[in-house]
């Protein structure tokens, strides 16, 4: 799934802080190529947006050229972040578990 970018804005932020598209895609961790085509089509995939916006440090709905898909967005990237949190405290639960169970063996 693609996200429809606002070029304009995405070009204004860059040219503003003196950015060129190479310095752009080095701090994003993205491929020149992948900076020149958005700026050309506008479209990008939501790991590419969320790369720029992370080195504009700005929120994905400030890049996004449609307003409604901007509050899907922001509504649904809380979601994604409970779950990877919910997660990594089930694993570190686990880890300890273990290391617990495995120290008391050792130990006894």
């Amino acid at each position: 799934m693609y996200m429809q970018l606002n070029v304009e804005k995405l070009k204004q932020q860059r040219e503003r802080r003196a950015w060129t598209q190479s310095h752009l895609a080095e701090i994003a961790d993205v491929s020149l190529r992948t900076i020149q085509r958005i700026e050309k089509s506008g479209f990008a995939s939501p790991e590419s947006t969320q790369a720029i916006c992370a080195a504009f440090e700005l929120s994905v709905s400030d890049l996004l050229a449609n307003a409604n898909e901007a509050r899907e967005q922001s509504t649904a990237q809380p979601l994604v972040e409970h779950k990877a949190n919910k997660s990594a405290v089930l694993i570190a639960t686990a880890l300890a578990f273990i290391v617990a169970f495995v120290l008391s063996y050792l130990l006894a």
